[in-house]
């Protein structure tokens, strides 16, 4: 069996079709399956992406610490500064308390008025801040306001600057109450523990430009923990998020963006890239794995369950019967333990079946011997009567007085002995049923010619007789006019030069499905011609051989033809061969339709 047959005999066999069905059955459930999974993994990617927004505020607390800070004493500022302003000293005062109490967390802490003459500060002044745009801004828009300068102009360093508006009793505005705190105060800050124990790796704070403002880890170092592939600028407006990117560093990390001050201030902390990637929310494997390998799993345990309880035992089953098919009469137990009620029954049957045909083929066999003996013996005492009755022919021929009674007796006597022959050739034939042309006619020629063969006669030979299956009705009509054939050839086959006279016996299959049956011997040259022959062919005369040559044509259903042929004479017979097989079909035919007709 090729690698194709064994292919397609497997992909056609009862387990390929057991898992397709069981495959298109089981198919809904992964898809269900797999939309669950979808909403269980959207799900879960949420809530880990709320988490780590929430670890990262819980991590970056410090910081966020000191901007509420920032922002509850602006207010306390802004609610005191009406009554202080009156005696710019006392403001001061109060302005210095307040940074001395913040432990060095403020650069700056006072009273910007709407003029830009600052007076009531906690450093040395007074400060003009006439041209700045960010009072220009807040005078244009008073509100709370956490502003970001890289440059302050009083401290000359990086601050985040938190200020609020101050108003007289009337609602007037009189300025803003301003605190500024260092970028290195965040920096100094660290980061806190989170609820997990775990702490990310840095936190930056940038402004709505994208420009990093302040590191956990130093400013020097900072553009290594960003994501190498998005701009902080892209962050700016769109509330909090995570997400797996690679850093500038080449390796990969989770990130958490956080506004601390909707389009002015923003934190993004860097994490270790499993805090996302976890229990395959972000991982490698895609979200249909799951469902599609449960599938597969099902599919290959329907495929086990019926390998272990039908195929096998099929296969067992399967090699029984065709050993048996095939010709082997070996019986053998066949090993069906634990196969099903269903298969046990079926082989139990098979072993009936087998036992009942063994036991009909030899009943049958018996009898087909019984039939051969007693054929061979019907041929046996066929052969013996005809050689009996030319025995009897024989005395007669001896007391026989005229030569026209002797001559005809012996022509009798001839063919009697020539049916033997032919009873005897029959008898030994390889079959029974349909005749092989290929060996009964060559034992008969070599046996007629072998019978006329003398010191003067004598003859060569040549068969070309092809394998042509007969029934036993024209074997033996062919054989007794090739007999009758070869009984011209011994009267009238002319010797040669060499003392041998030249035979060729044929039958060979034609391209339309008749066979072309010839007899040919050597004549003498026209010039040792003793009596007058007419060349062509010779039309057939009114003899006793002509007579029994045409009945055995006619038997045949054949057109006889006779004649000479530059130096040699033919005998051809052209005729339809008939099998056995095809004989028994004409005759069940022909029953049939006499059946019918009645």
């Amino acid at each position: 069996m090729s690698p194709l047959q064994w292919l397609r005999a497997r992909v056609d066999g009862l387990g390929a079709r057991l898992m397709l069905v069981m495959g298109v059955v089981l198919l809904p459930l992964a898809i269900l399956s797999f939309a669950q999974s979808m909403a269980s993994n959207r799900l879960a990617e949420s809530r880990m992406r709320a988490a780590i927004l929430g670890e990262t505020l819980m991590a970056a607390a410090p910081q966020i610490d000191l901007l509420m800070q920032a922002r509850g004493t602006a207010m306390a500022m802004a609610a005191g500064l009406p009554q202080w302003l009156k005696d710019p000293e006392t403001c001061s005062a109060h302005m210095r308390q307040i940074a001395n109490t913040a432990e060095g967390d403020y650069s700056f802490v006072g009273f910007v008025p709407v003029d830009g003459q600052v007076r009531c500060t906690s450093g040395a002044g007074p400060h003009d801040l006439t041209e700045s745009a960010w009072l220009a801004g807040q005078v244009a828009n008073p509100r709370p306001l956490l502003h970001v300068n890289r440059a302050g102009p009083i401290s000359g360093t990086s601050i985040l600057n938190f200020s609020l508006p101050v108003r007289d009793l009337s609602g007037q505005l009189l300025g803003f109450a301003s605190v500024s705190m260092p970028h290195a105060g965040f920096e100094n800050r660290g980061i806190a523990a989170t609820s997990g124990g775990e702490r990310p790796l840095t936190i930056v704070t940038f402004d709505a430009t994208g420009e990093v403002l302040t590191s956990t880890t130093g400013l020097d170092d900072v553009a290594r923990a960003l994501p190498a592939t998005r701009p902080l600028g892209q962050f700016v407006g769109q509330g909090g998020q995570s997400f797996l990117a690679e850093a500038a560093d080449g390796r990969r990390r989770a990130f958490a963006v956080v506004p601390l001050s909707e389009g002015n201030l923003y934190l993004l902390a860097s994490w270790p890239a499993d805090t996302l990637d976890d229990e395959g929310v972000l991982s490698d494997w895609p979200p249909f794995a799951f469902p599609f390998l449960m599938w597969a799993a099902s599919l290959l345990v329907a495929w086990l369950a019926a390998e272990s309880q039908v195929l096998r035992h099929v296969r067992v089953l399967h090699a029984s019967i065709t050993a048996f098919a095939r010709g082997d009469r070996r019986v053998r137990p066949l090993s069906m333990a634990g196969a099903p009620t269903e298969l046990r029954d079926v082989a139990r049957a098979h072993e009936h079946m087998t036992e009942a045909v063994l036991h009909d083929e030899a009943y049958l066999e018996n009898v087909i011997h019984q039939k051969e003996v007693l054929l061979r013996e019907v041929h046996h005492r066929v052969k013996n009567n005809l050689q009996l009755i030319a025995s009897i022919l024989n005395m007669q021929l001896r007391r026989a007085k005229s030569d026209e009674t002797r001559a005809a007796m012996t022509n009798v006597q001839e063919r009697v002995l020539s049916l033997a022959t032919i009873h005897r050739e029959l008898y030994l034939t390889s079959g029974q049923t349909d005749i092989r042309a290929d060996e009964l006619l060559p034992r008969i020629a070599r046996h007629i010619l072998k019978i006329g063969t003398t010191r003067e006669r004598r003859f060569e030979l040549d068969l070309q007789v092809e394998d042509i299956r007969l029934v036993p009705d024209q074997a033996v009509a062919l054989a007794l006019l090739l007999t009758e054939g070869l009984d011209n050839v011994l009267k009238h086959a002319w010797r040669g030069q060499r003392g041998l006279a030249a035979v060729r016996v044929s039958l060979v299959r034609q391209d339309d499905g008749t066979a072309l049956f010839e007899i040919v011997n050597s004549l003498a040259p026209a010039a040792e011609v003793t009596m007058s022959v007419p060349p062509g062919m010779v039309p057939p005369s009114d003899g006793f051989g002509t007579r029994l040559l045409a009945a055995f044509a006619a038997q045949l259903q054949g057109r006889l033809e006779r004649g000479q042929v530059d130096e040699s004479y033919r005998l051809s017979l052209h005729f339809t061969p008939i099998a056995l097989e095809e004989a028994e079909a004409r005759r069940c035919g022909e029953t049939e339709a006499t059946a019918s007709s009645l």
